[in-house]
């Protein structure tokens, strides 16, 4: 009798209607996310159904789907009691967004690779533009190679003296296309960070690199290196005579360091060192004169003025909470950030599938924007369209497992699967909240992505060896 009532409930278990297993699915993977394992064993034992990582098409549905549901209910968030004079205001704020433009396709109609067949990994790209009408890329390869690229793909220079792979990319904000040097900070694996000059010759038939700088400050990966941009927010100073003129760099070390020179034509020099518990994941600049830090194991976001400290550098300004209800819980990492052109909103884009878009120095989550796939391992890049109506943000598709009855494909199917492109590049609308457009862009995960300064254009990199440009 026992056994057949084990049979029969097991029966029972497997007939879960697809609504229903989706559902449980969803619970499973938040409760998975969140680390509740007991609940998580318990359910799965009490309905049948078994998670696995891709068997939904997207992280946090769960959580997606709450955060839909807060925007009718009358519970509390972050930045006040849902309908607060604040909420409202900021609510209208990004109703009054007018849809700019976003890339929608290949720059090139005729082609969308620009280069193809590198001799390694694509880990880095940047735009050298100082016009509107010009597209030159840089690209970091995983064979310390560093190489410019014109819109037709052709390699317009190449330097190789590194030490170890370049990790990260930077071009000077400036240029006013003028014909002076473009300045170049490129982030290694070693813990180095090498400042460039691209030259171009007077005829303008050739570029060359030659390094300015560099400095090993760092004892682990520099994941990333960012320049201060030439714009002031919030009653900063000028920071025209500034642009470019400070940079920082953040490592797996748990530290974030900046430099500073007084002019173009100076050397750039130490300026003070931030120090974390943990790894710092991701940085951006707002302004001149401010700048923000995620690290893991950290459920805020940090915000720091260049000046003010007490050894000269860097002040601590603020911590803004990330969590939407305002608790201390840590259950995801910020891979990548972004400020928008006005300097008034920061993107934080997490390892569960989510960015989070919030109100520049507060914790008042203006946005949640789910459909770009980013998981834990990966390496995401996000940016602000230009006139700052949508988000970019890079996304990898999990690439399908073969099945029973795989085996019956022909040729041409299987190496038509084994091609699907698995890197895309998610638009979403500030305005709405929704993801607008998918651009199918690489065949493996998108590495790198760089917004162009002048004109609404990408540049992607890819393990798969292409670089591509979007327009």
């Amino acid at each position: 009798g026992g056994a057949g009532g084990a049979e029969q409930d097991r029966e029972e278990k497997e007939e879960v209607d697809d609504k229903s297993r989706f559902q449980f699915l969803a619970v499973l993977q938040f409760l998975q996310a969140k680390g509740f394992i007991e609940a998580y064993v318990a359910l799965e034992s009490a309905c049948g159904v078994k998670y696995t990582d891709g068997a939904l098409p997207t992280a946090a549905v769960l959580e997606a789907s709450l955060d839909m549901f807060g925007k009718y209910g009358g519970g509390r968030g972050a930045g006040g009691p849902k309908g607060s004079a604040e909420d409202v205001a900021a609510e209208e704020q990004m109703l009054k967004l007018e849809r700019g433009a976003c890339c929608t396709g290949p720059l090139d109609e005729s082609s969308a690779a620009v280069v193809e067949g590198l001799s390694a990994n694509v880990t880095s790209v940047a735009w050298v533009a100082r016009r509107s009408d010009e597209f030159l890329a840089l690209a970091a390869t995983a064979d310390k190679r560093l190489r410019l690229f014109g819109p037709d793909g052709s390699t317009l220079a190449e330097c190789s003296d590194f030490s170890s792979p370049l990790l990260g990319l930077d071009v000077r904000a400036g240029g006013g296309g003028g014909t002076e040097d473009v300045e170049v900070m490129a982030t290694a694996m070693g813990g180095e960070v090498s400042l460039l000059r691209l030259s171009e010759a007077a005829d303008g038939g050739s570029w060359s690199f030659r390094l300015a700088q560099r400095f090993r400050d760092h004892t682990k990966h520099i994941t990333a290196g960012r320049f201060s941009p030439g714009v002031a927010h919030d009653g900063q100073e000028d920071a025209v005579a500034s642009a470019g003129n400070r940079f920082l760099t953040i490592s797996r070390d748990h530290s974030a360091r900046l430099y500073v020179r007084g002019s173009p034509q100076e050397e750039f020099t130490a300026a003070g060192v931030v120090r974390l518990p943990a790894e710092v994941t991701a940085c951006c600049w707002l302004g001149s004169e401010s700048f923000v830090l995620a690290a893991r194991d950290d459920h805020n976001l940090l915000y720091w003025d260049v000046k003010g400290g007490s050894d000269g550098g860097p002040k601590e300004r603020c911590k803004t909470n990330l969590n939407a209800l305002g608790d201390n819980v840590v259950s995801f990492a910020v891979l990548a950030l972004a400020a928008s052109p006005n300097g008034k909103m920061v993107a934080a884009c997490t390892d569960k599938s989510r960015i989070i878009v919030l109100q520049a120095f507060s914790p008042r989550q203006l946005r949640n924007l789910y459909g770009a796939i980013v998981e834990e391992y990966d390496t995401p890049s996000i940016t602000f369209s230009l006139d700052g109506t949508f988000v970019y943000a890079t996304s990898s598709l999990p690439v399908r497992a073969p099945k029973v009855g795989d085996e019956e494909e022909d040729v041409d199917e299987r190496l038509a699967r084994a091609k699907a492109m698995c890197g895309q590049v998610s638009i979403f609308e500030l305005r709405t909240g929704e993801q607008v457009l998918q651009l199918p862009c690489h065949e493996r995960a998108v590495r790198c992505m760089a917004l162009h300064p002048h004109t609404e254009a990408l540049v992607t990199g890819s393990f798969d060896r292409s670089v591509r440009y979007w327009g």
